[in-house]
């Protein structure tokens, strides 16, 4: 009984933490350049090792959070400060939760108080200094596909654009990635980022939408429940088998 029980409970906890993942995919499909998660590396691990008879084995989740990284929808906008990359590529941000600098797909660009450009969740876009990208007071700002910043000045000739700041984009090309503790996508050996390359081709005004499925979500949802379920009733299974064999062993009175 100890083992099946074992086996069960270690099979309800997988399951518990399939159902998270799925969940915060669900409650992110509205957010834009969302990368949804996948369900969760483990890891085979021994508790104790005794015999071929005694030896437990239970499966531990993994550090880092794999992610699908299918490209969104692409929504035409017409906001001048929404942007999105097509293709492969990634923004470089410093998180507005602190930490090391991190990858973002996110294009609902902003300003601040200070006039530091922020996506929609307040961290800072980056420049190829890997400084936050700060923009004064401007008529029109455009933004090219190579990520080059292009100002019209309040009070310049109509048409006069002065050079901004490179916004900092890579590939991330040869480099695995996975979501951090803070749901920021970084390279999962923990190494920095990788220097920008600046071969991602951005779109202004356009948005990328998250590549979260709701159908496959639900189903998935389903489906774990059901799991759950019957991880329960093998629990009581193994608790029938154990009484029916005490009877069995007990002696005659």
């Amino acid at each position: 009984m100890d083992r099946n029980i074992h086996i069960a409970l270690n099979s309800m906890r997988n399951i518990s933490s399939d159902l998270t993942v799925n969940s915060q995919n669900m409650a992110n499909v509205n957010v834009p350049g969302y990368r949804a998660d996948l369900v969760v590396t483990r890891e085979a691990q021994a508790l104790q090792s005794f015999d071929e008879f005694r030896s437990r084995v239970f499966s531990r989740q993994g550090k880092g959070t794999l992610f699908s990284a299918e490209q969104g929808a692409m929504q035409n906008t017409g906001e001048p400060m929404d942007a999105a990359i097509r293709g492969e590529g990634y923004f470089m941000i410093a998180p507005a939760t602190g930490g090391d600098p991190a990858l973002s797909r996110r294009g609902d660009f902003g300003f601040d108080s200070e006039r530091f450009i922020i996506d929609g969740a307040g961290s800072r876009l980056l420049d190829t200094d890997m400084n936050p990208i700060q923009l004064p007071e401007a008529r029109r700002i455009v933004v090219e596909e190579t990520g080059q910043i292009q100002v019209e000045l309040f009070g310049a000739p109509e048409g006069t654009f002065v050079p901004g700041p490179i916004i900092a984009t890579t590939s991330a090309a040869d480099v695995k990635l996975s979501k951090s503790i803070d749901s920021h996508i970084r390279p999962s050996n923990g190494d920095p980022l990788p220097e920008p390359d600046q071969r991602a081709r951005i779109s202004q005004g356009f948005l990328e939408s998250s590549n979260v499925n709701t159908i496959t979500a639900l189903v998935k949802n389903i489906e774990s429940q059901r799991k759950f379920e019957m991880s329960v009733k093998f629990i009581s299974l193994a608790q029938e088998i154990d009484e029916g064999t005490s009877r069995i062993m007990r002696l005659p009175q």
